[in-house]
């Protein structure tokens, strides 16, 4: 009994089409070298007639991995009419009289099939091949036009043959030239390689989470050497060494609380699995991430509009903190720059202030200086065949995820890699890498 049900590869249809003896029509998104092979070689036997075919000639579609470029040029340099039909991606093959419609393999997305009990192809029936080459093939829908002017219609039928509804445009050389330069300048990465990639992608992504420029209690300034120079000592000299912290670490502005909770969300929702891979976060809880994330930055937007607010006032009490300080010093033991400066031997309270203010100023930073970064940076990265290759991948995934059954991924992965290696697969309990 004649199946219904089944698969359809390039090699099947590479060994369906030099099997056939009057014609083949193909309708598809591209085709792979193999079937384009066997095409060419049923034109040549057929003193090039009786072959048809239509596809999408689109760089996108062959990254996917629908086609080979060397299969549409191959067709083309012999001749073989190519037609058209952008958009294209369900697929229907007639060898002679019979016929297949069905899904073709993005080898981008999974390797093809090749057994019928993973079918992918329902085949035709003698009404539906002629009904469905007549919107297909050229030949076909001008003897059914030819048909019906002799003839005449059939009673409660239209008047007129059905149009051809995919390929209506041909392929150009000019077309397939500039497809060719477009793979040529951006080649689609190895498709053995993406399937291995998607094994992973659905559970796990990199996380790069970084706050930038709310510290500002970690902000220093160089004090001057003509103060350092006099000696220092109680709460103000805790801060001066060669630089002077500008605002008093725990304080109202402190970034402190900010980093505190953004570490309870990085550990919460990420695990660092060491060089090269970096902290990794679980597909699964993306959304949560996301919404954490999102609360967090109204936060440092808030801060922002907090440090904004009482910034200036702390500095200028940093600043009047030093002043005060040194003073005294400078007025009993006026420094060299200042004596230069001043008519009499010592100089006043006042002369002494604005001494030091003068000197800390040119080192104190603006206010609007110091806010005008502050931006919490996540920045997202899927894994990569080479990350996944690393050595030790494995274990420092398992390690950061004790709780999640990594089975299934690593034995898909582990299957890919034997697949395009042509081994057997790796059994189900039998973890690899």
């Amino acid at each position: 009994m004649t199946t219904v049900f089944e698969s359809m590869s390039s090699s099947k249809m590479a060994g369906l089409i030099r099997r056939a003896k009057q014609r083949v029509v193909l309708a598809a998104p591209a085709l792979q070298d193999e079937t384009a092979q066997a095409i060419e070689e049923f034109w040549k036997r057929s003193d090039g007639k009786n072959v048809e075919i239509v596809i999408d000639c689109d760089d996108e579609v062959l990254r996917l991995g629908y086609g080979d470029i060397k299969a549409i040029v191959r067709l083309k340099s012999v001749g073989i009419p190519l037609r058209q039909s952008t958009g294209l991606r369900v697929a229907v093959l007639i060898v002679d009289e019979v016929g297949w419609v069905f899904s073709p393999t993005a080898l981008y997305v999974q390797a093809e099939v090749h057994s019928d009990e993973t079918p992918n192809a329902v085949r035709l029936s003698c009404q539906e091949v002629d009904r469905v080459i007549q919107r297909l093939s050229v030949q076909a829908n001008e003897e059914a036009k030819s048909q019906r002017d002799i003839l005449g219609p059939e009673d409660g039928r239209d008047e007129q043959a059905p149009p051809l509804e995919v390929g209506s445009s041909e392929v150009s050389r000019q077309r397939i030239d500039s497809v060719s330069r477009d793979l040529e300048q951006v080649p689609p990465v190895p498709f053995d390689v993406t399937r291995q990639v998607r094994v992973f992608q659905p559970y796990i992504q990199y996380v790069d989470i970084s706050l930038r420029g709310c510290a500002i209690e970690r902000r220093r300034v160089n004090v001057p050497q003509s103060i350092m120079e006099m000696g220092a000592e109680s709460q103000v000299r805790d801060r001066l060494k060669t630089t002077f912290d500008l605002i008093e670490r725990g304080g109202a502005i402190s970034s402190k609380g900010l980093e505190d909770e953004l570490r309870k969300i990085r550990d919460a929702y990420t695990r660092p699995l060491g060089k090269p891979w970096g902290r990794v976060l679980l597909r699964a809880k993306r959304k949560e991430f996301d919404e954490a994330i999102e609360v967090f930055r109204n936060k440092v937007a808030e801060h922002e509009q907090r440090v904004k607010k009482e910034l200036e006032k702390h500095l200028q009490e940093s600043l009047g903190q030093v002043i005060d300080y040194y003073q005294s010093i400078v007025v009993d033991n006026p420094p060299a720059l200042l004596r230069g400066q001043i008519m009499t031997a010592k100089p006043t309270k006042e002369q002494a202030r604005n001494w030091l203010e003068y000197e800390l100023s040119r080192v104190f930073p603006e206010p609007d200086k110091l806010i005008s970064a502050m931006c919490l940076d996540v920045h997202f990265r899927d894994v990569t065949f080479e990350t996944l290759n690393e050595p030790g991948f494995g274990e420092a995934l398992r390690s950061a995820f004790p709780f999640v059954d990594w089975d299934k991924p690593f034995n898909e992965f582990n299957a890919a890699k034997e697949k395009e290696r042509g081994k057997p697969e790796v059994p189900a309990n039998d973890t690899v890498l």
